[in-house]
């Protein structure tokens, strides 16, 4: 499975107040990409695996991810926080960058190949500084793909 980032799936400075609204957001935003068929029922099992164990990764970033029908085809979103939330991290540090990976049932353990390459990249510094550096979503965008390919 390849799942590349596209800019109509970043956002940057985004203005949200708690995890719960970025992952509401990012659902909505997989809805009007045509990723996702139900929100309530994909946030509902994002929600559930976060109720498993924190997918605050540390250094400011989180992973949060699900598996539902209601995804018709899998998903990476990104978004950039104007200011960081909190997120039950590893670390104990707020969240201020969130990729979320969406997949359909049946997806076998694709979204785990792409979490675990993700989860690679994410502990080098150079990776997550070039996050930071992004200016806009194309750029970002182009960053992450060439990194995960």
């Amino acid at each position: 499975m390849t799942v590349l980032i596209r800019e109509h799936v970043c956002w940057l400075d985004a203005s949200v107040a708690s995890r719960g609204e970025v992952i509401r957001r990012l659902v909505e935003t997989a809805h009007a990409t045509g990723h996702v068929d139900l929100v309530d029922e994909v946030i509902h099992a994002v929600e559930q695996r976060e109720a498993e164990g924190t997918t605050g990764f540390g250094k400011g970033i989180a992973i949060p991810h699900g598996k539902s029908s209601a995804v018709r085809k899998p998903a990476l979103l990104f978004a950039k926080l104007a200011q960081p939330v909190d997120w039950n991290s590893l670390d104990g540090k707020p969240v201020n960058m969130v990729f979320m990976i969406l997949v359909p049932e049946g997806a076998n353990d694709d979204h785990l190949r792409l979490l675990s390459a993700l989860a690679r990249k994410l502990m080098h510094d150079d990776f997550v500084e070039g996050l930071r550096a992004a200016q806009d979503e194309e750029q970002l965008a182009s960053f992450v793909n060439g990194a995960l390919s």
